[in-house]
């Protein structure tokens, strides 16, 4: 096995150094600034106002316990789906404050134009498009792309330029030293767990980043599974599902979960729905967080991650992923995320969250500098996971041999429009303001 170092020097105190770029006093802080308590021992609590809206997360629950009953099995996945149900709550008010009232730039590409498959599960495996390419920031100011400065905070958006439909988010963060301060505590923990790891040279160098191991966490079906299973990482697999039950990273997946929930609420509902009643068919599932609706997690170790292009065809395509950056770094000089079909780079600050269709669009990020350290954490929906839902909890050739073939090819027929039905799920700027926008004598939660 091949230790991973993760220190520049032999004298460098990561924690330390951590904690001094950070420069904060957050003794006084005890609330996000968009309304989220804390208790001391991190857990996350109802405020008034959570970012997005958000009302409470957990700590993480723990795996169903598979010697129970069938029956009870179901009784407890239901009192865990009502609980999360409960947790990912978000308020009208506090969505409007992060609306923006014009999209920061638009983009000539539309989403008909990107490799979706018909079917709508998955995207078009498109091998010559994602060719592995490593970016550069000189280089891709010299190819002409746009460079997105931000501030990580500041909500903001990349919509159609001919329909308006939002394509990218970039959600941010809640505007709250202790939330940087949790970011700091996470990228710390987040680069023990790759130490304890003991990831091999192959799997530090491999098709997506080099330099930097990688590894999923969660719910998944897809190519090389017969039907949704929980990832399994042999020995890793145990520091993950600790690492997931960190509080400081359930705050920031339930900030990922509130601004999906915000920012595409058709979309997220029909995740929502369609993986609550996979859950229900099969409680042994266990998702990545309780607190975050989308079903998978992946961390890529660092300590200095530079993922190339890709995309992520076996995902949703019209979900988004939620891309959160993690660790100590200038990003103004590296770390952006690159987005090819949009030909912009964004300056992606440690904490800041993105959210976009990764199953469609090539991205990856530049190289920070020497000493830096830049980790990240997503969450997404294998598009599989509703594939099988909608089959009736089977493979497609299954349903084919269970089913009569007259409605078994009405089932082929409705499959050819999921695409386009899924696309007009995908909010603008405009319906997002009119659905959180109280209409006159309502109130209540959207």
């Amino acid at each position: 096995m091949t230790r991973v170092l993760l220190v520049p020097t032999p004298n460098f105190n990561l924690p330390e150094a951590l904690r001094q770029a950070a420069a904060l006093d957050c003794e006084d802080f005890d609330e996000d600034a968009l309304g989220i308590n804390h208790d001391p021992e991190g857990c996350v609590s109802v405020g008034s106002e959570g970012p997005a809206g958000l009302a409470k997360s957990e700590k993480g629950d723990a795996p169903p316990d598979t010697a129970q009953s069938p029956k009870n099995q179901r009784r407890a996945a239901k009192r865990r789906h009502e609980k999360a149900q409960q947790s990912r709550q978000i308020r009208r008010e506090a969505v409007l404050k992060h609306l923006p009232q014009h999209p920061l730039l638009t983009s000539a590409v539309e989403y008909v134009q990107l490799p979706a498959a018909r079917c709508g599960y998955q995207a078009v495996n498109e091998r010559k498009r994602c060719s592995g390419r490593r970016y550069t920031v000189e280089g891709l100011r010299s190819e002409g792309f746009t460079e997105i400065k931000w501030d990580g905070v500041t909500s903001q958006v990349v919509a159609e330029e001919k329909t308006g439909k939002v394509m990218v988010v970039m959600a941010g963060q809640p505007d709250d030293p202790t939330y940087r301060e949790c970011q700091l505590r996470v990228a710390e923990k987040v680069l023990k767990v790759g130490e304890a790891a003991e990831f091999t040279a192959k799997e530090l160098d491999h098709k997506r980043a080099s330099g930097s191991a990688a590894l999923n966490h969660g719910v998944f079906h897809g190519v090389g599974t017969s039907g949704p299973v929980n990832l399994s990482n042999g020995k890793r697999t145990r520091l993950l599902e600790d690492l997931v039950k960190d509080p400081d990273l359930c705050r920031m997946a339930s900030f990922a979960d509130a601004s999906f929930k915000a920012w595409s609420p058709e979309v997220y509902e029909e995740i929502e729905n369609k993986l609550d009643r996979l859950y229900d068919h099969d409680p042994s599932l266990s998702p990545p967080f309780q607190c975050c609706v989308l079903p998978c997690a992946a961390f890529n170790f660092g300590p200095q991650v530079c993922c190339k292009g890709h995309r992520d065809q076996s995902n949703l395509p019209y979900s988004w992923c939620a891309v959160t950056a993690l660790g100590c770094f200038d990003p103004e000089q590296g770390g952006h995320l690159v987005i090819e079909e949009l030909m912009i780079f964004v300056q992606l600050p440690a904490g800041a969250t993105v959210l976009f269709p990764s199953a469609l669009l090539t991205h990856g990020n530049t190289p920070v500098s020497q000493g830096e350290v830049r980790l990240s954490f997503t969450a997404f929906c294998p598009g599989g996971l509703l594939r099988w839902v909608d089959n009736d909890f089977q493979t497609q050739d299954d349903l084919r041999k269970r089913v009569g073939k007259w409605a078994f090819e009405e089932r082929m027929e409705a499959k050819e429009t999921r695409w386009q039905k899924g696309l007009a799920k995908i909010c603008t700027l405009q319906q997002l303001v009119g659905r959180y926008t109280p209409k006159e004598g309502g109130a209540g939660s959207p």
